[in-house]
């Protein structure tokens, strides 16, 4: 029998080459998809450094994301919320979020610090102060949404460890509504415990365009393997 042309092949595998065209095609467009996300991140950390490089303003309503401020109010030490599973250098720790209590109504979760964790999960760290009022200084974040699994996202007894950064869900414990900010203590605050540098992203547009590299990588290889296994037919 004579064998068929390539394009015969082609022909006559239908599965193979529909399986081999479609996901060729969706790693390809993940690559770009990958680009467009590095090119989007790119333009939020330059924002990002734009706003860190001004003097800190009052807070208002018109505040955004990573902009620097001051406000002047006072910290409630009785009812702060520790974060948990927070890693620092290796070690297994806390975020402090406490509140901070400004104007006649207003109210905010400030991130004073990272602490480490006790020798035990029962082992709470001991984050009291004593509160004056006083004026402070720190740069704005909205905590990234998080997947939310299982009920006891907070615990019962202050201080209290929640499962999420998410200022709408810790407010749940508190009697006043909070901004949907959270604002970081820059270094040599008062009251702050072990500073972490804030970070717009995790993950870098290097890394996505690292990312973008890897699917089209990929793309190739398929179409590639494909090929052999139709000429290895014909």
């Amino acid at each position: 029998m004579k064998d068929l042309p390539t394009i015969e092949h082609i022909k006559h595998n239908k599965a193979l080459t529909a399986f081999s065209c479609f996901f060729i095609v969706v790693f390809i467009l993940l690559g770009f998809w990958q680009i467009e996300r590095a090119g989007l991140k790119a333009s939020l950390i330059q924002e990002f450094d734009l706003e860190q490089a001004k003097g800190p303003l009052p807070i208002s309503v018109s505040s955004s994301q990573w902009s620097r401020v001051h406000i002047e109010g006072l910290y409630d030490p009785a009812q702060q919320v520790l974060i948990d599973n927070q890693i620092n250098n290796g070690k297994v720790g806390y975020k402090i979020y406490t509140p901070f209590y400004y104007e006649q109504d207003q109210a905010i979760f400030v991130d004073r610090g990272w602490i480490s964790q006790g020798k035990t999960r029962s082992d709470l760290p001991d984050i009291n102060f004593n509160a004056t009022k006083l004026r402070i200084v720190g740069s704005l974040i909205k905590p990234e949404k998080e997947v939310l699994v299982g009920d006891k996202l907070l615990t019962n007894e202050w201080p209290m460890v929640s499962q999420t950064k998410s200022p709408s869900v810790i407010q749940a414990a508190y009697e006043k509504q909070f901004s949907n900010m959270v604002l970081i203590l820059e270094p040599g605050s008062l009251f702050l415990n072990e500073y972490i540098a804030l970070t717009p992203f995790v993950i870098t547009p290097t890394k996505h365009y690292g990312y973008a590299l890897q699917w089209f990588t990929m793309s190739l290889v398929l179409a590639g393997m494909f090929m052999y296994a139709i000429k290895r037919e014909s």
